[in-house]
């Protein structure tokens, strides 16, 4: 017999204890589900849940089973303490015993949430909850404490003795059934065990004491049955029964996979072939249902899409997910890379091998490894995530080493059949990794030369280290959209985020700026992953992430799962299984120069023979081939040229393999410009060469302040100068020489780590034709990326004449000028805080072109302020994005 518990129960906030329930004011309640999302985002402590149910035959044994309470739950029948659990993402089991009677029942929990301040709440495996609130206040942020009956509430009756775990090795080679029993009698029984499984039976008995415990295994040795893969998900059923006497017992069906995952080397093999991880962070957040997964239906529709990008893997991200997400994965062929919720913020000094932290986190840990080891998607497990980070000292402490040692063991004793990530760390640090196999890094950076020239340098050492290392952690962000809604949930974000673009001096609508951020973030995205996977050892990579979590926006589909379309285009390239890569960390040329092209093909599946490169600009097509490559390798196979277009302006390359039965068409943007020099005569303050110009004594003369040149004596030139009524060109500076300037300023420095990305924009403005009008910029500026903006320049973040601004979205919001004129008195202070001096020496095309652009319109006639209609009428947005459709 089988009882569900779910449904509407009464909720009582605060402790009147379980004889106080009866006269306590109370509301309903949906379980499961959190009370967050249905009562009130911010309530914390202790709750009591209560509901009423029949049971017209109480006789038999029976279990009462939670699937999981958030974070701690004692739990009373008919007014009888069962007993209680501490963790909340795993399921615990209780036995009524006689309290369970006939007809009506009473069934209590206290359910106590720890506050973020509670120091309980560090001393548990909490997942996200409260994650980084100093960055993402929650409420609004998601990243909230949270408390409820979240997971279904069930009761069932059995014989004398319960099945209490089944594991399935899924090893066709050696296939093994693992049956743990109770025996709920006074009486000391023997239990025959039967195991049935495709083609196959086997028996055991197992003696077991008066309320004790037994295992057996049964070993059916080599299977003929199907194996499951991605491809081919065939999934089997287990079936044991046990009995005790002459009557069955108990009775447990579990579904399994034959499938094997294997650490070789520096590589994961999956069924004995090597296996390349495409893999994306999922937190498990939703609009409606919060921290908790919401129906089978929007599961699949989640893993479906992500399949259909072309993800072989999905990271669950910190949490114990509901088991119906893994059942999904298993009938779809979704690989599943499992987080343990043991996290920061956690009790750093009391960190060690034992001690209550480490108990309860080696609780969960096998509670979760114990619930979900019989799911074949799931391959690889994280133990922890980042613990150290918080707080740099404990990483190096003998405590911090034997928590990690406990947690590894937790999870290996519990599943010996999957590889283990120690603790998924930001950089891979071999001497912190004590038992695993496996190292990690998640590096983030804005799209730019120098951080993928700095990416291409730290991940090489560690792709030709003899352990597997994965990029576990890397990704850009783009906006989701920032439509206006009424009766707007408390997590929303798009009124204060379009408000804020609107605030800039951006020419086009809020939607244009939000579709150039997401080309941004596609592009960012498939630049890195394209770097990775022409390094042959690198294991894989995991982008993050699925899904947005307001308000961290790396999504590549919004919090309620609406595509970010350019974003969901370029990584649809970035995961096809044979790839023509190019390997260059620069997108723009000058006009008609020939563009070496270094073309690398990353090719995950089998061997292929006789393909051929096709490289295609503006009509122009050079091929290479026919080649051979050789399977699961990233091949370097050669540097083509092509001649750029004399036309300057955005143009699509193409790179086309084709041959043995396959047809791959990757796409960049190259940007071409003209580089002819700008021939004019300027004063130049703190250098003594500026490429493109002459430079003269004569005060009448525009001035220029070279790169991190303002000084006090160089401010005093340009207070000079735009007091006489002339020009005056600033070009980049760093953050303490704002002071220097004639006119309130300030310079804010821009991060490359973690966080949201600062987006570079352009107005209609064409001071600058190097710049495309009306645009956010992608690639076009990769070699120029600023360091720091003009947050103020008189009266505010932007100059009065912008020619390209940067905005940046919370957390720190940034909003400020990058090139910009400003009347000054009779003067025009033009600044521009691209870095172009360097650059331009060494021959950059962006860098000569910007360069060249800032000193014809600082030596030209003054410009009339152009009104927002003519900028709206000559802004042409560059819309470009790879093509390519997901089926």
């Amino acid at each position: 017999m089988h009882l569900t518990l779910d449904g509407t129960w009464d909720l009582i906030v605060g402790d009147p204890g379980i004889a106080g329930l009866a006269d306590a004011p109370s509301r309903p309640v949906t379980v499961p589900g959190l009370w967050e999302a249905e009562i009130d985002p911010a309530l914390d402590g202790v709750v009591w849940y209560r509901r009423t149910f029949d049971c017209a035959d109480p006789s038999g044994r029976w279990t009462l089973r939670f699937g999981a309470v958030m974070d701690v739950a004692e739990v009373y029948l008919n007014g009888v303490a069962l007993g209680g659990h501490v963790g909340a993402f795993t399921p615990f089991e209780l036995d009524p015993g006689g309290a369970l009677v006939a007809g009506q029942n009473v069934l209590a929990v206290r359910v106590t949430d720890h506050a973020l301040d509670d120091p309980e709440h560090p001393r548990t495996a909490h997942g996200k909850q409260g994650w980084a609130n100093h960055a993402f206040p929650s409420p609004p942020s998601l990243y909230l404490t949270y408390g409820g009956i979240w997971q279904p509430v069930t009761l069932r009756r059995h014989g004398p003795v319960a099945v209490d775990d089944v594991f399935v090795n899924g090893d066709s080679a050696d296939l093994t059934v693992a049956v743990e029993l109770s025996n709920r009698s006074p009486d000391t029984v023997t239990a025959r065990v039967r195991a049935a499984v495709p083609g196959d039976v086997r028996e055991a008995e197992v003696v077991l004491p008066p309320g004790g415990h037994g295992r057996t295994v049964l070993a059916f040795g080599e299977s003929g049955a199907a194996r499951w893969s991605p491809e081919s998900p065939v999934l089997h059923e287990a079936e044991v029964t046990v009995a005790a006497g002459e009557e069955i017992s108990d009775t447990r069906t579990t579904r399994f996979g034959l499938r094997t995952i294997a650490v070789a080397g520096d590589r994961l093999l999956l069924n004995g072939e090597p296996y390349r991880m495409r893999s994306a962070l999922v937190q498990g957040f939703y609009a409606g249902t919060l921290y908790a997964e919401p129906g089978r239906d929007a599961i699949v529709a989640e893993v479906a899409e992500a399949k259909r990008l072309g993800l072989n893997t999905l990271r669950l991200h910190i949490k114990a997910f509901d088991p119906v997400y893994l059942d999904v994965c298993d009938e779809l062929g979704m690989l599943v890379h499992c987080d343990i919720p043991v996290a920061e913020p956690i009790a750093h000094a009391e960190l060690g091998a034992d001690g209550e932290v480490a108990d309860r986190c080696a609780t969960a840990t096998t509670e979760q490894v114990r619930r979900d080891r019989n799911h074949p998607s799931v391959v690889l497990w994280s133990a922890m995530n980042e613990l150290g980070l918080e707080h740099g000292p404990s990483r190096a402490s003998d405590g911090y080493e034997g928590f990690a040692r406990r947690m590894y063991a937790a999870v290996t004793e519990a599943d010996p059949t999957r590889p283990v990530i120690e603790n998924d760390w930001v950089d891979p640090d071999p001497d912190r990794v004590f038992a695993s196999p496996i190292l990690t890094a998640h590096w983030y950076g804005r799209l730019s030369t120098a951080y993928l020239t700095e990416l291409a340098a730290k991940t090489a050492p560690w792709a030709a280290s003899p352990r597997p290392f994965l990029m576990s952690e890397f990704g850009d962000w783009g906006l989701p959209s920032l439509e206006p809604r009424e009766n707007a949930p408390f997590w929303w974000y798009a009124d204060t985020l379009g408000a804020a673009i609107e605030r800039t001096p951006w020419p086009r609508t809020v939607a244009a700026f939000v579709e150039g951020t997401q080309r941004y973030q596609g592009l960012a995205d498939r630049l890195q992953i394209e770097l990775f996977r022409r390094q042959h050892g690198i294991a894989g990579w995991c982008v993050t992430e699925l899904t947005d979590v307001p308000h961290e926006f790396n999504g590549l589909w919004s919090l309620e799962r609406e595509g970010k379309p350019a974003a969901l285009a370029e990584l649809a390239l970035a995961c096809e299984e044979v790839l023509p890569i190019v390997a260059r960390t620069s997108w723009t040329v000058a006009a008609g120069e020939a563009v070496e092209l270094p073309v690398s093909v990353a090719n995950d599946g089998p061997a292929l023979t006789g393909v051929t490169i096709e490289a295609a600009l503006r009509g122009r097509t050079v091929r290479y081939g026919p080649v051979d490559l050789p399977a699961h390798t990233a091949s370097e196979v050669a540097t083509v040229r092509v001649p750029a277009p004399e036309v300057t302006g955005t143009h699509e390359l193409t790179v086309r393999l084709t041959g043995d039965g396959v047809t791959v068409v990757n796409r960049y943007p190259l940007h071409v410009v003209s580089v002819e020099p700008a021939r004019v005569a300027v004063r130049l303050a703190g250098s003594a060469s500026l490429a493109g110009a002459e430079i003269v004594t004569d005060d009448a003369a525009p001035l220029v302040v070279a790169e991190g040149a303002l000084d006090a004596d160089s401010g005093a030139l340009v207070a000079e100068s735009l007091a006489a009524g002339r020009p005056v060109l600033v070009l980049a500076q760093d953050a303490d020489r704002a002071r220097h300037l004639p006119i309130p300023a300030e310079l804010t420095e821009v991060a490359t780590a973690w966080g949201s990305t600062p987006f570079l924009f352009t107005t209609g403005e064409l001071a600058v034709p190097a710049l495309p009008p009306a645009t956010v910029l992608t690639t076009e500026p990769m070699t120029i990326v600023p360091d720091a903006v003009w947050t103020r320049l008189g009266d505010g973040p932007f100059s009065e004449h912008l020619i390209a601004g940067m905005w940046k979205p919370f957390p720190d919001e940034i909003a400020g000028t990058v090139v910009g004129e400003t009347r000054v008195g009779p003067g025009r202070l033009l600044v521009c805080q691209f870095p172009l001096l360097a650059a331009a020496r060494e021959g950059d095309p962006m860098a000569t072109a910007v360069l060249a652009d800032l000193l014809r319109h600082l030596a030209g006639p003054v410009p009339a302020l152009r009104s927002e209609q003519d900028r709206l009428a000559d802004g042409r947005a560059i819309t470009y994005y790879a093509t390519k459709e997901i089926p």
